[in-house]
């Protein structure tokens, strides 16, 4: 199988952070994320904006955490501010990038194992750039991304449900036991 570098097939972007006095919650500027702890189940959720962005994604841009902890995946809405702890990975093609940001998904315990750090274990551009995509042809990546997209949307379904019965069985215990 034919390979090639997340290199050659996007534009990487490491995040920077802002100078603070830039920071506000009065929705002042672009949306900023500084990681992990913006995420939410496929965008992440704005809390914080910058006036005087550094690094910026665009909409539909790949959102990667590259600090601890190291993978964690988001698009953005947007365009935004990206902080330190993120980098974000440009692709055209729709298809494209749904098929690699699966792929990252899937090569997460990689990335992590490329963490260095004592306190927070942390990757840079040069190891994401050489994170190696398999070439297979478009019929292929679009079916297997029909695939993982439902196979993705069961596991959400099924969460929603695991939730519910979490709920029910307090609410039963609290009415049958005060």
């Amino acid at each position: 199988m034919e390979y090639k570098l997340l290199k050659d097939v996007a534009k990487i972007t490491m995040g920077q952070s802002p100078e603070s006095a830039s920071y506000n919650t009065d929705k002042d500027g672009l949306p900023f994320f500084q990681g992990n702890a913006d995420f939410g189940e496929v965008y992440p959720h704005e809390r914080i904006w910058c006036n005087a962005p550094k690094k910026i994604a665009e909409p539909g841009d790949i959102l990667i955490s590259v600090r601890a902890p190291i993978g964690a995946l988001n698009y953005a809405k947007d365009k935004c501010c990206i902080g330190r702890g993120l980098a974000a990975i440009t692709i055209e093609d729709d298809a494209e990038r749904n098929y690699v940001f699966h792929l990252l998904k899937a090569r997460n315990a990689d990335l992590n194992n490329k963490g260095t750090g004592s306190t927070f274990k942390a990757i840079g551009k040069n190891v994401l750039e050489e994170v190696h995509i398999p070439q297979i042809n478009r019929d292929e990546q679009q079916k297997c991304m029909y695939i993982m997209d439902l196979l993705e949307s069961t596991i959400g379904k099924i969460k929603s449900q695991l939730d519910y019965f979490d709920n029910l069985i307090k609410a039963r215990f609290v009415e049958m036991f005060g």
